[in-house]
């Protein structure tokens, strides 16, 4: 199976009004969830599903609280585990206090030795996304399609998410999805960046 990618101009970030190069991205086929992942693996290795899904979760468990004590955790050829913090900005040590102190993201490094097997592993195809760009316009009613399939599977979608599965940016994508809480077909809930969406009334 090969891997699919589409070609997307270059964002203008100078904002110079002069036609930027492209780039490629991936044309996303979709989100394997834990449990096609499981039988995937069940399939190919012979090895008990519930054996799996247990030690899938020990796994869990146990980078969790190894992450939570300040541990950078190898995952094998997989890579690097690692947390980073955020914190009030200050001059002085003595001004910061722990409670202030928060997560800002988990980290994670692939190991030299993973990313070769991977690049080995893609056979590029030119594909096109159903919702790249023509002419000014993308294919909503295909979005939503794609929105819908999502919500299916997982209980919200975040902005990032749908940037992911839609192909477009940022700004696009707040646009669409505010355009679909217009339309009924999507709620927003939470604030900053902890929004969700979720299904809208037209949709329910």
């Amino acid at each position: 199976m090969s891997l699919e990618y589409d070609l997307y101009e270059t964002p203008d970030i100078q904002q110079t009004g002069e036609q930027q190069p492209l780039h490629p991205r991936v044309v996303i086929r979709g989100t394997i969830g834990q449990d096609e992942f499981l039988d995937r693996v069940h399939k190919f290795t012979g090895l008990s599903r519930s054996l799996l899904a247990g030690a899938m979760q020990s796994f869990q468990d146990e980078l969790r609280d190894l992450l939570a004590d300040g541990w950078i955790v190898e995952m094998g050829d997989i890579g690097y585990f690692s947390v980073s913090l955020q914190g009030p900005p200050v001059m002085k040590k003595k001004d910061v206090h722990a409670q202030s102190i928060k997560l800002k993201n988990i980290n994670y490094r692939p190991s030299s030795q993973f990313k070769k097997e991977v690049h080995w592993k893609i056979e590029p195809q030119r594909g096109e996304s159903f919702t790249r760009p023509h002419r000014g316009e993308r294919d909503m009613d295909k979005c939503l399609e794609i929105i819908n399939s999502h919500l299916e599977k997982y209980p919200c979608l975040t902005r990032a998410d749908y940037c992911r599965l839609t192909g477009c940016d940022k700004k696009c994508a707040l646009k669409e999805l505010n355009g679909f809480i217009d339309r009924g077909l999507l709620m927003r809930y939470g604030a900053g960046k902890q929004v969700v969406y979720g299904r809208g009334m037209k949709q329910e």
